[in-house]
């Protein structure tokens, strides 16, 4: 597990150990093998949840390592407490025999340690996080026993709102804005407080995170920024806010959703241009989001195809179906079929 290489400080934080016991799963603990297997143990567990990575270890009596997990919309969550880890090393090789399209976002919660990818090294201390590509070679270090919490997020969702830049990695950022601490705290509560959650809940605080972590990294990459100034930046989190949470009502057009964001659709579609995207071509593609994830999800394999299209604003079945063909390759139904077999 490589970890993490753009960073902000902030104040040493923890969360206690027994509320997030509480609030997640647990997925490892090496606490009840022997010594002499524990890294064993460890890589046949922890590999359901990190990409395939190499440890180094300050000797086999001292590694002993807990991970608990949950989902919160399209982003999982883990909290890894750990200790007598060296190195952790993700190499070209592990790179090449996995599909890990993936970005890792992490925050230290206590102990230090420092990270190296794209040919730059950043310290990692009790508040920081940054952000790794699991593509690409990285290396991270530890000192003692640490504590951190790490998102997984999808290629695709951070690449719809941030410019892919291998420049984001392995570069120090300062907190003193106020906005990267504003994102550490915010991560940090996670653990704590998903089980509390409702699903739907769920996916518009991901999608919410999801847009504070761009913001973040977009205001703190110096040498090759994102395309977008803060202002524009801001404009369109506050876009992507509104559409999220009106993506259920059939009423959400371009003109309302460019209204309820302050801004005038052709002002919505001039910032939607950097991604190739117009209004429009937003929600609906919001809205189809919603309904595939909501046709992979087998707790949800009661609900017809038309109950699932109309709650996520679709008004008319037949063209929600065409669209989400287009868009996926296959009619509703046989998606899910194909998905849940």
């Amino acid at each position: 597990m490589g970890i993490l290489a753009l960073t902000v400080r902030v104040g040493t934080v923890d969360a206690p150990t027994n509320e997030v016991s509480a609030q997640m799963q647990r997925v490892l603990t090496t606490a009840d093998v022997l010594p002499r297997d524990r890294l064993a143990f460890w890589y046949d567990v922890a590999s359901k949840v990190f990409p395939d990575h190499e440890f180094s270890l300050q000797g086999p009596s001292t590694f002993n390592a807990t991970l608990h997990h949950a989902a919160l919309g399209q982003i999982e969550i883990i909290h890894v407490d750990g200790v007598g880890i060296r190195q952790s090393t993700r190499s070209a090789a592990h790179i090449a025999h996995g599909e890990d399209d993936v970005f890792f976002l992490c925050l230290q919660v206590s102990g230090n340690g420092a990270v190296s990818q794209d040919g730059r090294d950043a310290a990692i201390g009790p508040g920081d996080f940054a952000l790794l590509d699991a593509q690409r070679p990285n290396t991270a270090r530890f000192a003692g026993a640490y504590k951190q919490v790490v998102l997984k997020i999808p290629h695709r969702a951070l690449k719809a709102r941030l410019t892919p830049s291998s420049q984001l990695t392995a570069r120090a950022v300062q907190h003193t804005n106020g906005l990267g601490g504003l994102v550490s705290e915010y991560i940090r509560l996670l653990p704590s407080r998903i089980a509390l959650l409702q699903p739907m809940e769920k996916a518009r605080i991901a999608e919410h995170v999801l847009d504070l972590v761009a913001l973040s990294l977009a205001s703190h990459s110096t040498d090759e920024r994102p395309s977008l100034s803060s202002a524009r930046a801001v404009a369109l989190l506050q876009l992507r806010t509104v559409i999220e949470a009106r993506l259920h009502d059939p009423s959400l057009d371009p003109e309302t959703a460019a209204a309820a964001a302050g801004i005038s659709v052709r002002y919505a579609n001039a910032l939607l241009a950097n991604e190739g995207m117009s209004l429009q071509r937003l929600i609906v593609a919001r809205r189809l989001d919603r309904c595939r994830r909501a046709l992979e999800d087998p707790a949800q394999g009661h609900r017809s195809i038309g109950e699932i299209a109309y709650a996520w604003g679709f008004s008319n079945v037949s063209h929600f179906t065409r669209r989400f063909k287009a868009a996926f390759g296959s009619a509703p139904r046989d998606y899910r079929a194909a998905r849940q077999a």
